[in-house]
């Protein structure tokens, strides 16, 4: 059972209480950047990291290996668990990357599909991140805790895109009000 886990720039600290608090760092030198714990099978936590790609570990946080194949960018900047939703026992994962893409895992981090859908919104072409405009990124990623496929993004700066079908699909930003769009 993982206890309390925390992202530095340096490692990923785990303390866990037995009898007395103990604190165990791992991934160091890696940069990790973001953590999510499967809540359906919490022995299944994954880290992403500022360059090394996604870790994933099996055992609440004591071992970790790199998740599995098809994430295209190395450097991961949001991860969640959708809760409301299951396949194969495990929640569904949602990674985040820059440059700004979502990935998705139906299998507990063993593969990886593209929710290409995201980079055709029209607002696409407008995202940037001010320190460094030639770029943006994913900066977090929330599954609805009570609605089986419905995910919020938002991309750092310019949008918080949405999708009600798990990424087939996504409502673009809002401008002004009620007008949505949608991407196939």
């Amino acid at each position: 059972m993982v206890g309390i886990v925390v992202v530095t720039r340096a490692s990923l600290l785990i303390a866990r209480r037995t009898s007395s608090w103990t604190i165990d760092a791992h991934l160091g030198g890696l940069s990790p950047e973001c953590v999510a714990v499967d809540l359906r099978s919490p022995a299944q936590v994954y880290c992403g990291t500022a360059r090394d790609g996604l870790f994933r570990s099996r055992d609440s946080g004591r071992n970790w290996e790199p998740a599995g194949p098809g994430i295209d960018h190395p450097k991961i900047t949001a991860v969640d668990v959708g809760h409301a939703g299951q396949a194969d026992g495990f929640g569904i994962v949602y990674a985040g990357t820059e440059p700004s893409a979502v990935f998705r895992s139906d299998n507990g981090g063993d593969s990886w599909v593209d929710l290409a859908g995201l980079r055709a919104l029209p607002s696409a072409n407008t995202w940037s991140f001010p320190p460094r405009p030639h770029t943006h990124h994913v900066r977090w990623i929330e599954a609805d805790v009570s609605v089986a496929d419905r995910v919020f993004v938002a991309i750092e700066a310019g949008a918080l895109v949405r999708t009600f079908d798990g990424g087939r699909t996504w409502r673009d930003r809002v401008r002004g009000g009620r007008t949505t769009r949608t991407r196939r």
